[in-house]
């Protein structure tokens, strides 16, 4: 445009004008953070009024953020002053037809800014990315079978980290497929998917630390389910007589497996409010097998009767109660491996919602019902200074003089606005909840763990299936419970 002129301006002195975007999204922490990196790059559209003063036309939310942050220029293009037709016409059209970078785009730049020596921290940085983002485009690079499903639009960058973490194993990449296919959390697979490597690297750590002691342990793939092999659980099938433990190792077709079990420290379940302090632990320990019972000529206790080894009403019943016993033993196990694995998607999730500047809505009734309530989980966690509120935060309390009371008190010094404080506050409810879980909370759910995990899931945390049981879920035929 010929009457046009290119100046510099400061933003805290341009007119904010009449405008068709009312919501600017002013309070976005990326968009901020690289207005205050690299400043505003593109000129802001400006006209000069009756009196000479400057008024944005377009560009309103790049003045208002440089102006918050504290820029003193901005490049600005002053331009006639238009009609209202205009005005609001340019202006529709300005944030119309404005497309987002895709993700495969973004994946696109990343490996750009990598590939020229910037690190994953100054890309961060220079592009006010999320960390997590740019981890997540360099994790894919060169994933080629991932990163054609982002260019596709198949899976978000998100999604594709996780992908191309476990792309060399078709069988986790089968389940989180599944877990697409039925709009389940892929962080809640992804993380039971890691801990499920590592216990299995830990068993076979305990499968070659017996085999050097001189024990004949078999690969834990060799023998899937060794319930009805235990020798402990047969008799001799002649007179009825169990083996003596010491001659297990005699036993034709006798070997050991490791079995992975849950022991409290002190091998007694504790109930009441100390049952939270004595979670249950996972131990690997060696069991003695036959993998041949008839053969060695042996019988499980329950089905010997004299003479014949026939199964009666009574030891039906026997058996029937045993594999229900067993069938709760396995859902226990199953779903206190779950919970270890939610709880690392959920503790993480709880770092970003703490870092948020304000509280969501529905906070402060959450907030009333903890504090009028008299909720056990907040007066445990004030009496010793918020520990999981300051762990979330990553807040350092050895170096601190007064430790943990101090880092407190002075977190509430900080809530110094009425948004910070309720947010302060909101934190404090939420962690010491979080402080309060356990193993045992999915087996007795409080009306509480219902209402602070209800509340998460409303401000966007996706529950995985065994969090679900705290919720009262009903599960459909495609996506039962945890067991």
């Amino acid at each position: 445009m010929s009457d046009s002129q290119f100046v510099r301006l400061d933003p805290s002195k341009i007119k904010i004008g009449a405008n068709v975007r009312t919501d600017l999204h002013a309070d976005a922490k990326e968009f901020a953070r690289s207005i205050k990196e690299r400043g505003v790059l593109e000129p802001v559209t400006v006209y000069a009024d009756e009196d000479g003063a400057y008024v944005v036309l377009r560009g309103q939310r790049r003045t208002v953020v440089a102006a918050e942050v504290g820029l003193t220029d901005i490049p600005a293009q002053v331009v006639p002053k238009p009609d209202e037709a205009d005005r609001i016409t340019d202006q529709m059209v300005e944030n119309l037809h404005r497309a987002a970078m895709r993700d495969s785009e973004i994946v696109g730049g990343v490996e750009q800014l990598a590939l020229v020596g910037v690190s994953a921290a100054q890309i961060a940085k220079r592009a006010a990315l999320p960390r997590n983002r740019v981890n997540a485009a360099l994790a894919i690079v060169d994933k080629e079978q991932t990163r054609a499903r982002v260019v596709s639009g198949d899976l978000t960058l998100d999604e594709a980290a996780i992908f191309a973490e476990f792309e060399h194993d078709a069988e986790a990449v089968e389940r989180l497929e599944r877990a697409m296919q039925f709009s389940r959390p892929l962080s809640h697979v992804a993380q039971r998917l890691r801990d499920e490597a590592a216990e299995r690297a830990a068993l076979l750590a305990e499968v070659d630390r017996l085999r050097a002691e001189g024990l004949p342990v078999l690969d834990p793939d060799e023998v899937r389910d060794a319930r009805g092999l235990r020798l402990d659980d047969h008799v001799r099938a002649a007179d009825g007589e169990a083996i003596a433990e010491d001659d297990w190792p005699t036993v034709p077709g006798a070997a050991v497996v490791v079995v992975a079990e849950w022991e409290y420290p002190d091998n007694e379940t504790t109930d009441g409010d100390d049952e939270s302090d004595d979670e249950p632990v996972q131990v690997f320990k060696p069991t003695w097998i036959c993998r041949d019972p008839a053969a060695a000529g042996l019988v499980q206790r329950w089905n010997y009767r004299t003479g014949t080894h026939k199964t009666g009403d009574g030891e039906a019943d026997e058996e029937e109660a045993a594999e229900a016993a067993r069938e709760e033993r396995r859902r226990v196990i199953a779903n206190n491996k779950a919970w270890a694995s939610a709880e690392v998607v959920r503790r993480d999730w709880l770092r970003q919602f703490l870092a948020r500047k304000t509280a969501p809505q529905g906070a402060e009734a959450l907030i009333c019902e903890a504090v009028v309530g008299g909720q056990f989980t907040l007066t445990k966690a004030m009496d010793s200074a918020h520990p999981m509120l300051r762990e979330l935060l990553g807040l350092d309390t050895a170096s601190v003089y007064g430790g943990g009371r101090q880092a407190a008190e002075h977190l509430a010094e900080q809530a110094a606005t009425p948004k910070a404080a309720t947010m302060t506050t909101l934190a404090a409810v939420v962690t010491a909840w979080e402080s309060s879980t356990g193993k045992h909370t999915w087996r007795n759910p409080s009306r509480w763990d219902a209402r602070v995990l209800g509340a998460l899931s409303t401000w966007g945390y996706q529950p995985s299936e065994v969090e679900g049981l705290l919720l009262a879920t009903q599960p459909t035929d495609d996506q039962p419970v945890a067991v």
